[in-house]
């Protein structure tokens, strides 16, 4: 095979920054991916956490350790061997014939040119091991040098180089190159990348805050910013979606589609536009949401915000199913009464879930979501609430029940009197 027919091999090892605690860390929910050029000059990454396989994890000192056999296997022409016997293993540029065996718990690995069969120990910066976490072959991820091209396969990348380029900064914090076949040259512009819009799953948990869903979408790589969500939100227009041109304009109200982002597992692509992603939300929303649903919701002279907001409170309120029709006929029968509402979910919401990711008065919705405080519904929902939740809301039980709590076992007791919980407790 001629040099300039073969394939260059870019390999990036996007690196992601992590607590130290101990002698080694699990990289516990960052990211870290491969990219790798074809022979025909075609950037693919590759999400080491959403693959198929083991995760990267980081030593105290900051070496990061690959999962080898993973990465391996996205290389070209980079081939992985794992010897039983001698508990070695061995990796192979079939382009260059070099290649280097390594052993579980030592900081050297043996080289080999191509045709040499004497092989060249050199040091590592930490050694080599099979993982407790994921049962894979780790090393640290200079250990592939020995099979580039020349020692200027190898190159470091900071930040301000993948701003440049137009990566994800807000979740990569630098990048390190290989280039198997001659020197690295520049990092390639993330618009030049295939896969990097590959899309990903989502399960939103029900119950789950806008602030919540937001942080998890810029963790799983759907979002770069919780800032530009929280942006869209604000200033796009979704009035085409029904379920949001039917929502009375509230100046007191915290987060206009706080109740909409319906819990599901979605597909989104990486690095989405916000407005498609927020999109995506309200179409599946409008979808679960049927007709039937509107029409027992003005059959209890209630809106649609209005039912998502008593929803999202039984789901807050309620530790499981059983519970929530109860709780529903509560809030029913306060509401008819024109009781206060008086729910400790109120006081969560806006303490977690609204003053931390707000400016200015952080204490302006005190009043319009404290249920102590107002005199009816909450201002909006206060959460994003699930199918059982939304079924409550619509079908409360039959009861009189005008009071409950929950004692110490999880149990939940209703009455139609206050009763004294210590006493019951």
């Amino acid at each position: 095979m001629k040099k300039n027919s073969a394939a260059l091999i870019i390999i990036v090892l996007l690196i992601f920054s992590a607590g130290m605690a101990g002698s080694l860390v699990q990289a516990e929910g960052i990211n870290y991916g491969l990219l790798i050029v074809d022979k025909n000059g075609t950037y693919t990454f590759w999400d080491l956490e959403n693959e198929e396989g083991a995760g990267v994890e980081i030593t105290e000192s900051g070496s990061i350790m690959i999962p080898l056999k993973d990465v391996c296997a996205l290389m070209p022409d980079v081939k992985f061997n794992y010897n039983t016997k001698t508990k070695t293993s061995t990796v192979v540029n079939l382009y260059n014939g070099r290649k280097v065996v390594l052993k579980s718990n030592e900081n050297k690995c043996t080289y080999y040119a191509l045709g040499s069969k004497k092989g060249v120990k050199k040091a590592l910066p930490h050694a080599s091991y099979i993982s407790a976490e994921n049962k894979a072959i780790m090393i640290e991820m200079s250990a592939l040098k020995w099979v580039m091209g020349n020692s200027k396969g190898v190159k470091s990348f900071k930040v301000t180089d993948l701003q440049a380029a137009g990566y994800d900064t807000l979740n990569y914090e630098g990048v390190i190159l290989y280039n198997p076949y001659g020197e690295v040259s520049a990092l390639p512009l993330a618009s030049k990348v295939s896969n990097l819009g590959r899309t990903v799953k989502v399960t939103i948990p029900e119950g789950f805050s806008v602030s919540q869903i937001f942080d998890l979408l810029v963790k799983k790589g759907v979002s770069s910013s919780t800032k530009e969500l929280y942006e869209i939100m604000d200033s796009y227009d979704f009035s085409y979606y029904l379920l949001v041109e039917s929502i009375k304009a509230n100046v007191n109200r915290a987060f206009l589609l706080e109740g909409y982002l319906y819990p599901d597992t979605y597909e989104f692509y990486r690095l989405s536009k916000p407005q498609d992603v927020i999109g995506k939300f309200l179409k599946n929303a409008e979808a679960k949401l049927t007709a039937e649903d509107r029409v027992k919701a003005e059959n209890h002279g209630l809106s649609v915000d209005q039912l998502l907001t008593i929803a999202s409170l039984i789901e807050k309120e309620a530790g499981k199913k059983q519970w929530m029709g109860d709780i529903s006929s509560v809030i029913h029968n306060r509401l008819n009464k024109g009781m206060k509402l008086q729910l400790d979910a109120s006081i969560f919401y806006v303490e977690r879930y609204i003053k931390p990711f707000i400016e200015g008065d952080i204490n302006r919705y005190n009043s319009f979501y404290n249920t102590y405080k107002c005199s009816d519904l909450p201002a909006g929902p206060i959460c994003n609430p699930g199918r059982n939740a939304i079924d409550a809301a619509l079908n409360p039980n039959e009861t009189n029940y005008l009071f409950f709590y929950s004692d110490s076992q999880g149990i939940y007791h209703f009455s139609e009197e206050l009763v004294n919980q210590k006493a019951q407790n």
